[in-house]
């Protein structure tokens, strides 16, 4: 019964898959005139907390190690933001580093045939995380793409533990410890992948920053599609002319988006555009559809070690109105280990929606269901879990931001996710 439920739910993820890939097809087909440009440089500097369950397990055939532990910490981190998306490509890359304090407790056990140890365990130290992350999808036509997409991450942890248990040799003797010791733990990883996709996620952020300027300061007035997106490109042509290393200046890029509705749509020049035109830097915003499909593979210097397989993965943004979006993707990946493979979904659903040009408010949930494969011809246990989040970004002023997000993990069964809250508020600086 549970094997045919299991295809049966199987089939069901490839038949909206391949539904949704056919309504994609059957859309209205653009030209690269309506394609939305964005390009911007970020740099941004401040404080991040977060909170997360991590846990860290090694198995060999004499020993295994696992580690399971509650995680919170402050840092001070940097990031560096870089997106150009144009009519034949869109590339995105991004670097982060983030060093500060953290504490962690948890349970930890240690067997092997000379002993098993089962304990609990605090730590405080001092953690480092490096990450970089590029990905390109390069357009041969308009809406025809290839990607590929490479993240990396390492992570350095310099901590004191204290470990409270008991032990059981290998001739059944118990006894209780008590340690305290000075460690270092270093982890790292990559993942990467690279295949075909067929559509396109506009950036709508220039889009939604003259439909804002257009209806404020000429409210009663109806605009065609044209005129909005004329403003949109202006935008995009004086913002693209920025030196992040010797700035920028708002008062003089607002005066051009003024001459510009001035002298090409007839109307008169705002007076205060400056206001809005600093707070036009909120965060990513896309319309569209996409379908991707291809290889990945992935690598851990713990265990699990080495995945690969291969993954198909389709995405929908819409933009309703200027100040709400809605986004929807579902996708489909086959893992391969060395110890067990297995088959997992991804079915995300998500609103956003903007008071304002400062603030942005977003709820959503994710469903993430799987199933383990003994060989092709018997799948074995099925597992799922559901992911509700909700976030919030809001522009203090033209320079200072604060985002936060919180996520918390429902899941019936470890293998697939580890449950628990996860958290993240970051206060910074930005450059751009």
């Amino acid at each position: 019964m549970i094997i045919r439920k299991i295809f049966h739910f199987i089939h069901i993820v490839l038949a909206f898959l391949f539904f949704s890939i056919q309504l994609t097809f059957a859309q209205k087909k653009n030209d690269y005139s309506d394609v939305l440009f964005y390009q911007k440089k970020e740099l941004n500097n401040g404080i991040l907390f977060y909170g997360n369950n991590e846990r860290d397990q090694l198995k060999t055939d004499e020993s295994k190690f696992y580690e399971e532990t509650i995680f919170g910490s402050a840092a001070y981190q940097f990031k560096n933001s870089y997106w150009n998306f144009l009519d034949y490509k869109q590339d995105f890359l991004k670097f982060t580093f983030d060093v500060g304090p953290f504490y962690g407790s948890g349970d930890l056990i240690d067997s092997s045939y000379i002993q098993n140890t089962e304990a609990d365990q605090s730590q405080f130290g001092l953690r480092t995380n490096v990450s970089a992350y590029y990905s390109s999808r390069f357009y041969y036509n308009p809406k025809n793409y290839t990607i590929v997409e490479v993240n990396g991450k390492a992570r350095f942890d310099w901590f004191k533990q204290n470990t409270k248990g008991t032990a059981i040799d290998s001739n059944g003797v118990v006894t209780n410890f008590d340690d305290d010791v000075t460690k270092d733990k270093f982890r790292f990883g990559f993942e990467a992948k690279a295949g075909w996709g067929w559509g396109r996620l506009n950036p709508m952020n220039n889009y939604m920053l003259a439909e804002h300027i257009l209806k404020k300061y000429y409210a009663g007035r109806v605009f065609s599609e044209q005129e909005i997106r004329k403003v949109a490109k202006e935008i995009y042509l004086i913002k693209r002319e920025r030196d992040i290393v010797n700035g920028h200046k708002a008062d003089q890029e607002a005066q051009l988006v003024g001459n510009f509705l001035s002298e090409k749509l007839l109307l008169t020049a705002p007076e205060d555009l400056e206001t809005d035109w600093k707070l036009g830097e909120f965060l990513p915003r896309v319309e569209g559809n996409r379908v991707e499909i291809g290889p990945y593979f992935k690598y851990y210097n713990h265990e699990p070690d080495f995945i690969y397989g291969g993954y198909i993965q389709y995405d929908h943004s819409k933009y309703c109105t200027m100040n709400r979006n809605r986004d929807f993707g579902v996708g489909l990946k086959y893992n391969r280990y060395k110890k067990q493979d297995w088959i997992n979904a991804e079915i995300n659903l998500g609103w956003s929606y903007f008071p304002d040009l400062k603030r942005q408010l977003s709820i959503g949930i994710k469903y993430v269901p799987g199933v383990e494969l003994n060989d092709f011809s018997e799948l074995g246990e099925f597992n799922h879990g559901i992911i509700p989040s909700i976030g919030y970004f809001s522009q203090i002023n033209s320079k200072s931001r604060v985002n936060f997000t919180f996520a918390y993990r429902i899941s019936e069964d470890e293998k697939l996710m580890l449950p628990g809250p996860e958290f993240s508020l970051s206060v910074y600086r930005s450059r751009y």
